[in-house]
Protein backbone atom coordinates (compact mmCIF):
# COMPACT_ATOMS: atom_id res chain seq x y z
CA UNK A 1 0.00 0.00 0.00
CA UNK A 2 1.39 3.31 -1.03
CA UNK A 3 1.40 6.18 1.53
CA UNK A 4 0.98 9.79 0.59
CA UNK A 5 3.97 11.81 1.65
CA UNK A 6 3.57 15.30 3.07
CA UNK A 7 5.35 17.96 1.08
CA UNK A 8 7.64 20.42 2.82
CA UNK A 9 5.27 23.26 1.85
CA UNK A 10 2.38 21.64 3.72
CA UNK A 11 4.52 20.98 6.76
CA UNK A 12 5.61 24.61 6.87
CA UNK A 13 2.07 25.90 6.48
CA UNK A 14 0.78 23.84 9.41
CA UNK A 15 3.40 25.03 11.89
CA UNK A 16 3.41 28.47 13.55
CA UNK A 17 6.88 29.81 12.88
CA UNK A 18 6.47 32.75 15.30
CA UNK A 19 4.86 33.01 18.72
CA UNK A 20 1.74 35.17 19.08
CA UNK A 21 2.95 38.66 19.99
CA UNK A 22 2.09 39.84 23.47
CA UNK A 23 0.29 43.19 23.70
CA UNK A 24 0.64 44.67 27.18
CA UNK A 25 -2.39 46.20 28.80
CA UNK A 26 -5.10 44.31 26.94
CA UNK A 27 -8.14 43.97 29.22
CA UNK A 28 -9.90 40.68 29.80
CA UNK A 29 -13.04 39.86 27.82
CA UNK A 30 -16.08 40.84 29.88
CA UNK A 31 -19.74 39.88 29.62
CA UNK A 32 -22.43 42.47 29.06
CA UNK A 33 -23.82 41.83 32.54
CA UNK A 34 -20.38 42.33 34.08
CA UNK A 35 -20.09 45.70 32.36
CA UNK A 36 -23.59 46.73 33.41
CA UNK A 37 -22.91 45.81 37.04
CA UNK A 38 -19.46 47.40 37.21
CA UNK A 39 -20.00 50.56 39.28
CA UNK A 40 -16.47 51.78 38.55
CA UNK A 41 -17.40 52.43 34.90
CA UNK A 42 -18.63 56.02 34.75
CA UNK A 43 -18.78 58.64 32.05
CA UNK A 44 -15.98 61.21 32.08
CA UNK A 45 -16.63 64.84 32.95
CA UNK A 46 -18.13 67.04 30.23
CA UNK A 47 -15.66 69.90 29.81
CA UNK A 48 -17.91 71.67 27.32
CA UNK A 49 -21.47 70.75 28.17
CA UNK A 50 -23.05 68.65 25.44
CA UNK A 51 -19.95 68.80 23.24
CA UNK A 52 -16.71 67.45 24.75
CA UNK A 53 -15.73 64.96 27.49
CA UNK A 54 -12.40 64.60 29.24
CA UNK A 55 -10.31 61.82 27.73
CA UNK A 56 -11.83 62.20 24.25
CA UNK A 57 -10.61 63.78 21.02
CA UNK A 58 -12.04 66.81 19.28
CA UNK A 59 -11.29 68.82 16.15
CA UNK A 60 -12.15 72.37 15.13
CA UNK A 61 -12.08 72.79 11.34
CA UNK A 62 -12.72 75.71 9.01
CA UNK A 63 -11.41 77.55 5.99
CA UNK A 64 -8.00 79.17 6.42
CA UNK A 65 -7.81 82.45 8.35
CA UNK A 66 -11.26 82.04 9.88
CA UNK A 67 -9.93 82.60 13.40
CA UNK A 68 -9.43 79.02 14.59
CA UNK A 69 -6.55 79.94 16.91
CA UNK A 70 -8.53 82.81 18.42
CA UNK A 71 -11.50 80.49 18.98
CA UNK A 72 -9.35 77.74 20.54
CA UNK A 73 -7.68 80.31 22.80
CA UNK A 74 -11.12 81.56 23.79
CA UNK A 75 -12.29 78.01 24.58
CA UNK A 76 -9.11 77.27 26.55
CA UNK A 77 -9.50 80.47 28.58
CA UNK A 78 -13.18 79.75 29.24
CA UNK A 79 -12.42 76.25 30.57
CA UNK A 80 -9.40 77.49 32.56
CA UNK A 81 -11.62 80.06 34.29
CA UNK A 82 -14.95 78.19 34.29
CA UNK A 83 -16.72 80.64 31.98
CA UNK A 84 -19.39 80.01 29.37
CA UNK A 85 -18.01 79.28 25.89
CA UNK A 86 -20.28 80.46 23.06
CA UNK A 87 -23.63 78.89 24.05
CA UNK A 88 -22.22 76.11 26.25
CA UNK A 89 -21.39 75.95 29.96
CA UNK A 90 -17.95 74.60 30.84
CA UNK A 91 -16.43 72.68 33.73
CA UNK A 92 -13.38 74.46 35.06
CA UNK A 93 -10.13 72.55 34.60
CA UNK A 94 -6.46 72.92 33.94
CA UNK A 95 -5.58 73.54 30.27
CA UNK A 96 -2.35 73.09 28.33
CA UNK A 97 -2.27 75.05 25.07
CA UNK A 98 0.48 73.71 22.80
CA UNK A 99 1.25 76.44 20.29
CA UNK A 100 3.00 75.05 17.23
CA UNK A 101 2.63 77.99 14.84
CA UNK A 102 2.49 81.49 16.34
CA UNK A 103 5.47 83.32 17.80
CA UNK A 104 5.34 83.71 21.57
CA UNK A 105 5.07 87.51 21.45
CA UNK A 106 1.89 87.29 19.39
CA UNK A 107 0.37 84.59 21.60
CA UNK A 108 1.04 86.88 24.56
CA UNK A 109 -0.70 89.73 22.77
CA UNK A 110 -3.71 87.60 21.87
CA UNK A 111 -4.05 86.25 25.41
CA UNK A 112 -3.93 89.75 26.91
CA UNK A 113 -6.49 91.00 24.38
CA UNK A 114 -8.87 88.17 25.24
CA UNK A 115 -8.44 88.69 28.96
CA UNK A 116 -9.16 92.40 28.58
CA UNK A 117 -12.30 91.66 26.55
CA UNK A 118 -13.54 89.17 29.15
CA UNK A 119 -12.59 91.35 32.10
CA UNK A 120 -10.13 88.82 33.53
CA UNK A 121 -7.23 89.79 35.77
CA UNK A 122 -5.48 86.44 35.31
CA UNK A 123 -5.64 83.48 32.96
CA UNK A 124 -6.81 80.98 35.58
CA UNK A 125 -5.57 77.42 35.10
CA UNK A 126 -4.14 78.00 31.61
CA UNK A 127 -0.60 76.90 30.69
CA UNK A 128 1.23 77.36 27.38
CA UNK A 129 3.94 75.39 25.65
CA UNK A 130 5.22 77.50 22.76
CA UNK A 131 7.23 75.17 20.53
CA UNK A 132 7.10 76.83 17.12
CA UNK A 133 10.11 75.57 15.15
CA UNK A 134 10.92 72.94 17.79
CA UNK A 135 8.75 70.10 16.51
CA UNK A 136 10.02 66.70 15.43
CA UNK A 137 8.51 63.32 14.64
CA UNK A 138 5.00 63.26 16.11
CA UNK A 139 5.62 60.04 18.04
CA UNK A 140 8.57 61.67 19.80
CA UNK A 141 6.58 64.86 20.33
CA UNK A 142 3.63 63.03 21.90
CA UNK A 143 6.02 61.13 24.18
CA UNK A 144 7.48 64.45 25.35
CA UNK A 145 4.03 65.98 25.85
CA UNK A 146 3.01 62.99 27.99
CA UNK A 147 6.16 63.36 30.06
CA UNK A 148 5.67 67.14 30.46
CA UNK A 149 2.00 66.73 31.43
CA UNK A 150 2.58 63.87 33.86
CA UNK A 151 1.04 64.54 37.27
CA UNK A 152 -0.23 68.01 36.38
CA UNK A 153 -3.90 67.09 36.12
CA UNK A 154 -4.72 68.67 32.79
CA UNK A 155 -8.36 68.47 31.72
CA UNK A 156 -7.72 69.76 28.20
CA UNK A 157 -4.72 69.73 25.87
CA UNK A 158 -4.98 71.89 22.74
CA UNK A 159 -2.76 71.26 19.71
CA UNK A 160 -2.74 74.17 17.28
CA UNK A 161 -2.49 73.39 14.39
CA UNK A 162 -2.41 69.65 13.70
CA UNK A 163 -0.59 69.89 10.34
CA UNK A 164 2.52 71.04 12.20
CA UNK A 165 2.64 67.62 13.86
CA UNK A 166 2.74 65.69 10.62
CA UNK A 167 6.52 65.90 10.54
CA UNK A 168 6.73 66.00 6.76
CA UNK A 169 4.26 63.15 6.29
CA UNK A 170 1.34 63.67 3.92
CA UNK A 171 -2.01 64.46 5.49
CA UNK A 172 -3.60 62.66 2.54
CA UNK A 173 -2.06 59.30 3.45
CA UNK A 174 -4.44 57.23 5.56
CA UNK A 175 -1.57 55.25 7.08
CA UNK A 176 0.35 58.25 8.39
CA UNK A 177 -2.78 60.00 9.64
CA UNK A 178 -3.95 56.82 11.38
CA UNK A 179 -0.63 56.59 13.22
CA UNK A 180 -0.94 60.24 14.27
CA UNK A 181 -4.50 59.69 15.51
CA UNK A 182 -3.36 56.65 17.47
CA UNK A 183 -0.72 58.84 19.12
CA UNK A 184 -3.38 61.41 20.01
CA UNK A 185 -5.43 58.55 21.50
CA UNK A 186 -2.39 57.59 23.55
CA UNK A 187 -2.01 61.19 24.72
CA UNK A 188 -5.65 61.34 25.84
CA UNK A 189 -5.41 57.96 27.59
CA UNK A 190 -2.16 58.67 29.41
CA UNK A 191 -3.10 62.15 30.60
CA UNK A 192 -6.87 61.74 31.02
CA UNK A 193 -7.30 65.04 29.22
CA UNK A 194 -9.44 65.87 26.24
CA UNK A 195 -7.23 66.45 23.20
CA UNK A 196 -8.50 69.09 20.78
CA UNK A 197 -6.73 70.24 17.61
CA UNK A 198 -7.38 72.60 14.73
CA UNK A 199 -7.52 71.56 11.10
CA UNK A 200 -8.33 73.25 7.80
CA UNK A 201 -10.88 72.59 5.08
CA UNK A 202 -9.91 71.09 1.75
CA UNK A 203 -9.83 73.27 -1.36
CA UNK A 204 -13.07 73.83 -3.20
CA UNK A 205 -16.54 74.84 -2.10
CA UNK A 206 -17.08 73.29 1.38
CA UNK A 207 -20.84 73.82 1.18
CA UNK A 208 -21.08 71.10 -1.46
CA UNK A 209 -19.80 68.56 1.09
CA UNK A 210 -21.21 67.28 4.34
CA UNK A 211 -19.64 68.79 7.46
CA UNK A 212 -17.76 65.56 8.11
CA UNK A 213 -16.15 65.55 4.65
CA UNK A 214 -14.91 69.14 4.56
CA UNK A 215 -11.59 68.59 6.30
CA UNK A 216 -8.45 68.43 4.20
CA UNK A 217 -6.50 65.21 3.84
CA UNK A 218 -7.39 61.68 4.78
CA UNK A 219 -10.90 60.84 5.95
CA UNK A 220 -9.29 59.27 9.01
CA UNK A 221 -9.30 62.72 10.63
CA UNK A 222 -13.10 62.84 10.57
CA UNK A 223 -13.67 59.19 11.43
CA UNK A 224 -11.32 59.27 14.40
CA UNK A 225 -12.52 62.35 16.30
CA UNK A 226 -15.20 62.05 18.98
CA UNK A 227 -16.37 65.66 18.60
CA UNK A 228 -16.16 67.67 15.37
CA UNK A 229 -16.95 71.37 15.10
CA UNK A 230 -16.87 73.04 11.70
CA UNK A 231 -17.06 76.73 10.79
CA UNK A 232 -18.50 77.33 7.33
CA UNK A 233 -18.73 80.82 5.85
CA UNK A 234 -22.16 82.38 6.23
CA UNK A 235 -23.87 84.75 3.81
CA UNK A 236 -23.38 87.50 6.41
CA UNK A 237 -19.84 88.87 6.20
CA UNK A 238 -17.64 87.84 9.11
CA UNK A 239 -20.05 85.14 10.25
CA UNK A 240 -19.84 81.35 10.25
CA UNK A 241 -22.27 78.49 10.60
CA UNK A 242 -21.20 76.13 13.39
CA UNK A 243 -22.04 72.47 12.79
CA UNK A 244 -21.32 69.61 15.18
CA UNK A 245 -20.83 65.89 14.72
CA UNK A 246 -20.80 64.18 18.11
CA UNK A 247 -20.03 60.52 18.77
CA UNK A 248 -20.90 60.27 22.47
CA UNK A 249 -23.51 62.99 22.88
CA UNK A 250 -26.87 63.91 21.33
CA UNK A 251 -26.56 65.85 18.09
CA UNK A 252 -27.22 69.59 18.26
CA UNK A 253 -28.76 72.10 15.92
CA UNK A 254 -26.30 74.25 14.00
CA UNK A 255 -26.06 77.95 14.79
CA UNK A 256 -24.24 81.07 13.63
CA UNK A 257 -21.33 82.92 15.21
CA UNK A 258 -20.00 86.31 14.21
CA UNK A 259 -16.50 87.72 14.58
CA UNK A 260 -16.38 90.56 17.12
CA UNK A 261 -12.67 91.02 17.72
CA UNK A 262 -11.23 89.22 19.59
CA UNK A 263 -14.04 86.68 20.14
CA UNK A 264 -16.77 84.89 18.26
CA UNK A 265 -20.28 85.68 19.51
CA UNK A 266 -23.49 83.74 18.90
CA UNK A 267 -25.78 85.39 16.33
CA UNK A 268 -29.28 84.15 17.09
CA UNK A 269 -30.67 86.58 14.51
CA UNK A 270 -29.08 84.71 11.60
CA UNK A 271 -30.21 81.50 9.94
CA UNK A 272 -27.45 78.85 9.99
CA UNK A 273 -28.65 77.52 6.64
CA UNK A 274 -28.05 80.87 4.97
CA UNK A 275 -24.70 80.05 3.42
CA UNK A 276 -22.40 82.33 1.48
CA UNK A 277 -22.87 82.51 -2.28
CA UNK A 278 -20.28 80.75 -4.40
CA UNK A 279 -18.93 83.64 -6.47
CA UNK A 280 -17.35 81.29 -9.00
CA UNK A 281 -20.69 79.81 -10.09
CA UNK A 282 -23.37 81.47 -12.22
CA UNK A 283 -26.57 82.53 -10.48
CA UNK A 284 -29.57 80.26 -10.82
CA UNK A 285 -33.19 81.23 -11.45
CA UNK A 286 -35.50 81.31 -8.43
CA UNK A 287 -36.86 77.86 -9.41
CA UNK A 288 -40.22 78.65 -7.71
CA UNK A 289 -38.68 79.26 -4.27
CA UNK A 290 -40.50 82.60 -3.94
CA UNK A 291 -43.83 80.98 -4.73
CA UNK A 292 -43.32 78.50 -1.88
CA UNK A 293 -43.46 81.40 0.58
CA UNK A 294 -46.57 83.01 -0.91
CA UNK A 295 -49.10 81.41 1.44
CA UNK A 296 -47.17 81.36 4.73
CA UNK A 297 -43.67 81.75 6.21
CA UNK A 298 -41.53 78.61 6.37
CA UNK A 299 -38.55 77.62 8.46
CA UNK A 300 -35.42 76.70 6.50
CA UNK A 301 -36.02 72.96 6.80
CA UNK A 302 -39.61 73.21 5.55
CA UNK A 303 -38.66 75.55 2.73
CA UNK A 304 -35.83 73.29 1.64
CA UNK A 305 -38.02 70.16 1.82
CA UNK A 306 -40.63 71.76 -0.44
CA UNK A 307 -37.90 72.96 -2.80
CA UNK A 308 -36.56 69.41 -3.03
CA UNK A 309 -40.07 68.38 -4.07
CA UNK A 310 -39.69 70.75 -7.03
CA UNK A 311 -36.43 69.06 -8.00
CA UNK A 312 -34.19 71.81 -6.62
CA UNK A 313 -30.93 70.41 -5.25
CA UNK A 314 -29.73 71.27 -1.75
CA UNK A 315 -26.77 73.29 -3.05
CA UNK A 316 -28.97 75.19 -5.53
CA UNK A 317 -31.52 75.93 -2.80
CA UNK A 318 -28.85 77.52 -0.61
CA UNK A 319 -27.46 79.64 -3.45
CA UNK A 320 -30.88 80.89 -4.50
CA UNK A 321 -31.98 81.59 -0.94
CA UNK A 322 -28.87 83.66 -0.28
CA UNK A 323 -29.40 85.61 -3.51
CA UNK A 324 -33.09 86.26 -2.75
CA UNK A 325 -32.13 87.60 0.66
CA UNK A 326 -29.34 89.71 -0.81
CA UNK A 327 -31.76 91.27 -3.31
CA UNK A 328 -34.36 91.98 -0.62
CA UNK A 329 -37.02 89.55 -1.81
CA UNK A 330 -37.15 87.46 1.39
CA UNK A 331 -36.50 88.09 5.06
CA UNK A 332 -35.68 85.96 8.12
CA UNK A 333 -37.55 86.39 11.41
CA UNK A 334 -35.20 85.44 14.29
CA UNK A 335 -38.11 85.00 16.74
CA UNK A 336 -40.14 82.52 14.70
CA UNK A 337 -37.06 81.18 12.85
CA UNK A 338 -38.99 81.46 9.59
CA UNK A 339 -38.52 82.98 6.14
CA UNK A 340 -41.17 85.10 4.46
CA UNK A 341 -41.62 87.38 1.46
CA UNK A 342 -40.67 91.02 1.90
CA UNK A 343 -43.88 93.03 1.54
CA UNK A 344 -42.54 96.59 1.38
CA UNK A 345 -43.42 96.69 -2.32
CA UNK A 346 -46.43 94.41 -2.55
CA UNK A 347 -47.06 94.92 -6.25
CA UNK A 348 -43.52 94.00 -7.18
CA UNK A 349 -43.44 90.89 -5.03
CA UNK A 350 -46.95 89.79 -5.96
CA UNK A 351 -45.93 90.01 -9.59
CA UNK A 352 -42.81 87.96 -8.88
CA UNK A 353 -44.85 85.28 -7.14
CA UNK A 354 -47.44 85.24 -9.89
CA UNK A 355 -44.61 84.83 -12.36
CA UNK A 356 -43.46 81.82 -10.37
CA UNK A 357 -46.90 80.21 -10.91
CA UNK A 358 -46.72 80.16 -14.68
CA UNK A 359 -45.89 76.99 -16.55
CA UNK A 360 -44.15 78.70 -19.45
CA UNK A 361 -40.77 79.61 -18.10
CA UNK A 362 -42.04 82.23 -15.62
CA UNK A 363 -39.74 80.98 -12.91
CA UNK A 364 -36.73 81.74 -15.09
CA UNK A 365 -38.13 85.23 -15.68
CA UNK A 366 -38.41 85.87 -11.92
CA UNK A 367 -34.88 84.57 -11.45
CA UNK A 368 -33.62 86.84 -14.21
CA UNK A 369 -35.18 89.82 -12.41
CA UNK A 370 -33.40 88.80 -9.21
CA UNK A 371 -30.07 88.36 -10.97
CA UNK A 372 -30.44 91.75 -12.63
CA UNK A 373 -31.06 93.46 -9.31
CA UNK A 374 -34.90 93.32 -9.14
Amino acid sequence: MNTISTTPAIKISTVFSKPIPKIPGLPAIASGDAIINDKTITKPTELVEGVLHKGTKGVLASVSKAGKTWLLLYMALCIATGRKFLRWNTTRGKVLFINLEIQTAFIKERLQTLMDRLGLKDSGDLDFWNIRGKTADFEALVANIIKAAEGKGYSLIVLDPIYKMMGGKSENGAGGVAVLCNQLERLAEKTGAAVVYSHHFAKGNPKKKTAMDRMSGSGVFARDADSILTLTEHAETGCYTVEMILRNLPQQQSFVVGWEYPVMVVREDLDPEDVQLDKDEPLDTDEGLLHLLKNKPLCSGQWQAEALGLGVSRATFYRIKAELKCRGFVQFDPESKTWSLVVNDEASHDETCETGETETGGEATAGAEVAAGG
